[in-house]
């Protein structure tokens, strides 16, 4: 096996295509889209202004005009995200999947219309994945990426769904309830829902959560976060930050295992991999599919 070295990619590790596209495409079989960058890039405002546009005040409303440019809010999201999405998908895509959006509440905050968030003391632990779309003040923005969903699939692609932030089996039971009254019942019309692994619980429970998904997607620069216990935002923590700690590599192995052994699917997405050739190395070695973010 070729090893990496710092700023080298290893040669022998799959590289997914992903959307927002930060780096060059790897025409790679695999496109795996992230609503929350789609978000953040072309939509701008915050998706719970289709039930809560009254709240903003008169000069929002203006600017909040102008980006929908005469369209309705619920049109003009799905549409825009929709269009995006299919013009990014290539011949050469055999796997789609779109990750729900995975933003904390402080990201959030930061879009046209932000104020209707609640302000958290810790964002990155708080209201994320399921958690968030299991609460009724993001009923109908979950409703809105879910619809996103269903018009892909309805115009042809076949379309995976990876939730963010499983933490717990309780979780995974609430979210198949959750997609299945938003007409997205995991297994219909052989539809597929992998879980996101952000947090050492849902590393240590993936055999068991595997019961309830098709497969598994590693968020690494989460994943470090939460094992670490340390905030990546924080510049005097920075320096602590090593998605390589022998903790963070150890449990990505047992994720991966666990999905190998179910014969299911295991990604891994992740910040600067450049920077880090024994992750590199690891995420070879346990032939993970890989979507560098940045």
């Amino acid at each position: 096996m070729t090893l990496a070295s710092q700023g080298t990619m290893h040669t022998e590790l799959t590289l997914g295509d992903v959307l927002p596209a930060y780096s060059q495409p790897h025409q790679s079989a695999e496109l795996t889209v992230f609503l929350s960058g789609l978000i953040q890039e072309i939509i701008f405002y915050h998706p719970s202004l289709v039930e809560k546009k009254d709240q903003l005040s008169e000069r929002d409303q203006m600017t909040l005009a102008g980006v929908l440019a005469g369209a309705e809010l619920h049109g003009h999201f799905v549409d825009t995200l929709v269009n995006y999405v299919e013009a990014a998908i290539l011949s050469h895509h055999q796997t789609i999947r779109v990750c729900l959006s995975d933003a904390d509440s402080h990201a959030f905050r930061a879009l046209l219309g932000g104020e209707v968030e609640p302000e958290e003391l810790n964002p990155a632990m708080g209201l994320r994945g399921v958690s968030r779309f299991a609460s009724c003040g993001y009923n109908a923005a979950f409703a809105l990426e879910c619809e996103v969903i269903k018009s892909l699939r309805e115009k042809g692609h076949d379309i995976e769904i990876i939730v963010p932030f499983v933490r717990s089996l309780s979780d995974a039971a609430k979210i198949t309830d959750r997609l299945a009254e938003q007409g997205l019942p995991r297994g219909l019309k052989q539809l597929k829902v992998l879980f996101g692994c952000d947090v050492p619980s849902s590393a240590l429970l993936s055999e068991r959560l595997l019961g309830y998904f098709d497969g598994v997607a590693i968020n690494i620069d989460s994943l470090t976060e939460h094992t670490l216990g340390l905030d990546r935002a924080n510049p005097e923590l920075t320096s602590l930050f090593d998605p390589q700690n022998d903790a963070v590599l150890e449990l990505i192995s047992l994720v991966a295992q666990n999905a190998h052994g179910l014969n299911k699917p295991v990604l891994a997405i992740c910040d600067q991999l450049l920077d880090y050739p024994r992750l590199q190395e690891k995420l070879a070695e346990q032939q993970v599919v890989t979507f560098v973010t940045m």
